[in-house]
């Protein structure tokens, strides 16, 4: 029997919500938001949709799982609601700072180096990613396996569309698009980015750079305006997100497409990430043992290819099951959120551990990026939001931030080779330093009020 019945996990869920939106305007600190609007659709909404009649558990008896129940759900979800409430309080403990408007600076010396390196690399990356993509197609045509045979690699490097279309946007809300040129450069770019992430098999990547650039776009608006920013970018992802995951499979006779994607956000047929959860305490530590922290070691294996450790271990708990689907060419699996990656490396006193541990190291991530230059700080932090996605959906904590690192490296690029600069720009502008600290009096003086 379950310790919580539904009633109270959603309320706490709802709760830790409105908590996010309060911090939202108190802190102009978008991140709890983010996660706890994520994790309410992928889990309790799940559960909502399920037990109403709207959807249906994910069914992989045929597999060896047990079939998901309520119970076994709502054990799950208590899981995740304690893990939710652990990140929160270490995030809000540590994260104490306001975070000020941004104001965008003009920095023509920083974006006269920069605009047409991003440009000439975005207008590289599309065709050099058809290519790629038809490469990988071709491999897998003949025969060989996605999961072990294909450059992770040439694989994963599709993905650097998201940086490019970040780095693009941000010059654009800077100004450092000036020139007619410049802007039908970086149009192209993006309707292109637009293009080639906007499929049913690439979608996660859409939405990726979709929050990227929401971030990037709302910056300069105060709390509550981003607020409302927040909730149009939200719609309008999970509208496109749904009609591409209709896309999939979609038949004419079944009725008119959009109907079938508005079915399929309303019912979460995509947030299936509490049925992950499910499944995967089917497996810890029955039928494998608790990692205790080796899937965060295997962070640092993932990148050495396979070609040079052909006997690397596999990551994902189907593939060290070896459940495998289309003759070999591909693995299985449903994401468990990321809390469900913390249970895998220590039963519930994994979730409570690693669940502080994540929640203090995010707050220092953002209190770090406050006093960078302006362009600096914004582009990490829609890396950082963007990133999150991945990260809460999760199912192979390795292959997450591999992701990352193949989606942002051009953006990782800029931010290392300058990163003396970055940091040190506010000495070297007294004014803006004056202006800022001005701001951040502003906002505390709007609290107070």
């Amino acid at each position: 029997m379950p310790l919580f019945e539904f009633p109270e996990l959603l309320c706490a869920q709802v709760g830790l919500l409105l908590v996010s939106i309060r911090w939202m305007l108190r802190r102009n600190d978008e991140t709890l938001l983010l996660i706890h609007t994520f994790l309410f659709y992928v889990t309790g909404y799940r559960y909502l949709t399920v037990a109403n009649g709207w959807n249906r558990w994910v069914d992989l008896t045929h597999f060896g799982f047990n079939a998901i129940d309520e119970n076994l759900a709502l054990q799950a979800l208590s899981y995740i609601v304690l893990g939710q409430i652990c990140l929160t309080l270490s995030y809000m403990y540590a994260q104490t700072q306001v975070i000020p408007v941004l104001q965008p600076i003009r920095d023509r010396p920083l974006f006269r180096w920069l605009r047409w390196k991003a440009i000439l690399l975005g207008l590289l990356c599309l065709p050099l990613v058809v290519l790629i993509r038809a490469r990988v197609a071709s491999q897998v045509g003949g025969g060989r396996s996605l999961a072990f045979e294909v450059s992770g690699y040439l694989n994963l490097f599709p993905m650097v569309l998201i940086g490019v279309a970040a780095l693009i946007i941000c010059l654009w809300k800077f100004g450092g698009l000036p020139t007619f040129t410049h802007k039908v450069s970086a149009i192209l770019i993006v309707f292109g980015v637009v293009y080639l992430t906007y499929t049913p098999h690439s979608r996660f990547n859409f939405l990726a750079w979709i929050i990227a650039c929401g971030i990037i776009l709302s910056s300069s608006y105060r709390a509550k305006t981003r607020l409302i920013s927040f909730f149009l970018f939200a719609v309008l992802g999970m509208s496109l997100f749904a009609v591409a995951g209709a896309t999939r499979n979609f038949d004419r006779t079944r009725g008119d497409l959009n109907q079938i994607a508005i079915e399929r956000a309303l019912s979460a047929e995509d947030g299936n990430m509490l049925d992950g959860f499910v499944l995967l305490r089917q497996v810890y530590p029955k039928q494998l043992d608790f990692s205790l922290g080796m899937q965060h070691l295997e962070i640092l294996m993932r990148p050495i290819p396979r070609s040079l450790w052909p006997g690397k271990p596999v990551g994902g708990y189907m593939n060290k099951l070896g459940n495998s689907i289309r003759g070999g060419k591909g693995t299985l699996g449903i994401s468990p959120t990321v809390f469900g990656i913390f249970y895998s490396e220590g039963g519930i006193l994994g979730i409570i551990f690693f669940s502080g541990l994540y929640g203090i190291i995010w707050a220092k991530i953002i209190r770090s990026l406050i006093d960078l230059h302006p362009f600096a700080s914004i582009l990490a932090r829609a890396i950082f939001c963007a990133a999150l996605v991945p990260i809460l959906r999760s199912g192979d904590i390795a292959g997450n931030y591999a992701w990352i690192g193949m989606a942002f490296w051009p953006c990782f690029g800029v931010l290392w080779y300058q990163r003396c600069y970055f940091q040190s720009f506010y000495r070297q502008q007294p004014e803006i330093e004056t202006f800022k600290t001005i701001e951040k009096s502003q906002n505390s003086i709007s609290q107070k009020t």
